[in-house]
């Protein structure tokens, strides 16, 4: 499906999705996905993002973000927990944007894709995101106090922390949903996605690699998916950048967004 770009640079575009579920959702689609992630390629898409943050921003209201994406993995014929997945593009970053009020990504995603209401985004939206995304706005997204970070804690390097690089570190998670969890956060101290270096990016990638590897060796896993919450406003609560991966493959014992979802997913 060939979709109309809002907005490009060398490495990424931005759209809108074809099967929208809220007015505040864009997609980052990889423009070389057969090209290895560089340093340059990172840097390209800490700009796509900030851009769609700002447009989200400006044009929706929204005060915070959530994004996904997945790798090596697409999801079942129910897709609970995802968005779906664009035709051709098997490197996408989803944007969603939050706003106070508004039903959060999880809950809209949290019943089979062919019993979704997807939104027929008006032409003047999708044009005012377009002339915000080619002049963002400088934004500080509201992010919980940093006064004492969980992510820079003494315990996590002592009872979390299982390996790490000159960027980033992947630990277990206190409470976990299935065996094949993690989460990947920066080293330095960095409150919002948007100030995330290119060479923290590119670390983030590279860890993921090796975190799937373990997954495949220890519990047969072969993708991916991540999300991270960006701001207060879509439940960021660790003043401290941080992704959640889980490990997924076709016969897993459990969907996690299912068991995440719980009471709240429709029969």
């Amino acid at each position: 499906m060939s979709l109309a770009a809002l907005w490009q640079n060398r490495r990424w575009q931005v759209v809108v999705p074809p099967k929208p579920l809220t007015d505040a959702q864009l997609a980052l689609i990889d423009r070389s996905p057969d090209e290895t992630l560089d340093a340059s390629a990172a840097a390209e898409l800490l700009d796509a993002y900030r851009r769609s943050r700002s447009a989200l921003w400006s044009v929706c209201g929204s005060r915070g973000f959530r994004i996904g994406f997945t790798v090596n993995w697409q999801p079942d014929a129910a897709g609970i927990g995802e968005p779906d997945p664009i035709e051709s593009a098997p490197r996408v970053v989803q944007v969603f944007g939050r706003r106070s009020g508004d039903t959060s990504p999880s809950r809209l995603m949290a019943v089979p894709r062919s019993e979704r209401s997807v939104i027929d985004l008006d032409e003047m939206i999708r044009t005012a995101l377009a002339a915000a995304l080619a002049e963002p706005e400088m934004i500080t997204v509201p992010a919980p106090s940093d006064s004492d970070c969980d992510g820079c804690r003494p315990d996590v390097l002592t009872t979390q922390e299982r390996w790490r690089d000159h960027a980033t570190r992947v630990i277990r998670p206190r409470h976990v949903v299935i065996d094949s969890q993690v989460i990947v956060l920066p080293l330095r101290h960095v409150l919002s996605l948007g100030d995330l270096a290119p060479a923290e990016v590119l670390s983030i990638h590279q860890q993921l690699g090796r975190v799937r590897t373990q997954f495949q060796l220890a519990s047969g896993a072969t993708g991916l998916n991540c999300f991270a919450n960006d701001g207060t406003a879509a439940r960021q609560e660790t003043a401290h950048v941080h992704l959640h991966v889980f490990g997924r493959s076709q016969d897993e014992p459990a969907n996690p967004f299912e068991l995440l979802a719980g009471p709240s997913r429709k029969p």
